[in-house]
């Protein structure tokens, strides 16, 4: 029979220091590759593919959102100048449309304004019965 061997307690020490950590080992083995070789890894896979599907959504989202954004801005401007161009116009237009403006303008081609003011044009029949339509009775 073999005789017991007593561990000595320094070897143990050295033993659990050199051995890294679970968490520092986990990302070692992923950044070298190492954890595709482990038993466990097809277990993983469809989870890795969830996660860097989900990733690549999540980049794709925030660069629509983003071109959304430069989108909007380009309109605001957009928008911001039509408003000072119609704004301008309907200034010109008024001061267009005024009568004394029209009356300048038409001078040059020989038109004057007329000083006489208009008068309301009725047919004879409705002249005649003025007197009748005032009192309220009808001669029909």
């Amino acid at each position: 029979m073999a005789k017991n061997k007593f561990k000595d307690p320094v070897k143990d020490k050295k033993k659990s220091e050199s051995k890294p950590g679970k968490g520092t080992g986990f990302v070692r083995s992923l950044l070298n590759g190492s954890f595709l070789s482990n038993e466990r890894s097809p277990d993983l896979m469809p989870f890795l593919l969830y996660l860097s599907f989900l990733a690549v959504m999540l980049i794709a989202n925030t660069y629509y959102a983003e071109k959304k954004v430069r989108q909007i801005e380009k309109m605001r401007s957009e928008i911001t100048e039509l408003r000072t161009i119609y704004i301008s116009n309907k200034a010109e237009l008024m001061y267009l449309s005024n009568q004394s403006e029209i009356a300048r303008r038409l001078h040059g081609k020989g038109f004057v304004e007329s000083t006489v003011p208009p008068r309301l044009l009725q047919p004879k029949e409705q002249r005649r019965f003025l007197f009748l339509r005032i009192t309220g009775s009808s001669n029909k």
